[in-house]
């Protein structure tokens, strides 16, 4: 049975009800489990660029090497998957790509983006992501954010300047401390985790997540978990209800059937120690 018979999807994005543009860009590769999300940001049309040129090269690297990488292995010097490490080239190559566009044409200087992506493969969840663009995970009703903004929110909380409550009340939380095309080189945060059917996997821009609260994004994954269209319309709504001030974009994944080929992931892993 192929992937994608395995693994639900729904994709949506919506320009919100405040700016006339969307800088959200979003796809997949239902073939080979890849869901990408970027959300662009710069003057004129420029964060539109930048997250389309993140969203094209991701999918153009991992489609180019999938076949030469041993899927599944672990690497000895990093402890990551074949699949996280070509996430991080990915993500890596489009920084460089943007930076080629900013640098070439004036329109597109100080152009960036943030970017999510994940492969869905061997019961596992790889992800790659820069900025503050979120990754959450529904499991048996409980919703975790398994990824962690790079924002200046975060490095305040982290450092103990604030308690996360201050932060929420204090410091702007669109202030992101890292993105694709904005620095000459970029640090590409990696997570390996568990997946097990019946698991629904959430990418979303903050233009969702700023105007949800965890709690609200859960009671909508739990209401619609059989139904991933209708809970991404419902996702859209809300945060357009709650005022719809940026873009808004979600990618949702349900694992319907295990995608373990022969040995779990971390079974071999124990072996290989």
């Amino acid at each position: 049975m192929a992937l994608q018979d395995k693994v639900a999807t729904a994709l949506l994005t919506h320009p919100g009800r405040v700016r006339t543009n969307n800088e959200d860009a979003i796809a997949e590769d239902p073939q080979l489990g890849l869901l990408v999300l970027a959300d662009g940001m710069g003057g004129y049309n420029a964060g539109e660029i930048a997250s389309g040129i993140a969203v094209a090269t991701i999918l153009d690297i991992v489609r180019r090497d999938w076949d030469q990488r041993e899927h599944g292995q672990i690497e000895a010097a990093s402890g990551y998957s074949s699949e996280a490490l070509l996430l991080r080239q990915a993500v890596e190559t489009a920084h460089s790509a943007i930076q080629h566009v900013a640098e070439s044409q004036p329109q597109c200087q100080g152009m960036g983006t943030t970017v999510v992506c994940c492969l869905l493969h061997d019961d596992r969840l790889s992800i790659a992501y820069v900025g503050d663009s979120r990754l959450y995970r529904l499991r048996e009703g409980e919703l975790d954010q398994i990824t962690r903004d790079h924002s200046l929110l975060e490095e305040l909380v982290a450092r103990g300047h604030y308690t996360r409550e201050e932060a929420g009340r204090l410091v702007r939380k669109n202030i992101v401390t890292r993105a694709l095309g904005v620095e000459r080189s970029v640090e590409v945060d990696l997570i390996e985790d568990t997946l097990q059917p019946g698991d629904i996997v959430l990418l979303c821009s903050d233009g969702l997540c700023d105007l949800l609260s965890d709690e609200e994004i859960a009671l909508t994954l739990r209401r619609f978990a059989d139904n991933l269209p209708k809970a991404a319309s419902a996702l859209v709504d809300a945060a357009n209800a709650a005022g719809g001030k940026d873009n808004i974009a979600v990618i949702l994944a349900r694992l319907d059937q295990s995608l373990a080929r022969g040995k779990r992931w971390y079974e071999r892993f124990v072996e290989w120690f």
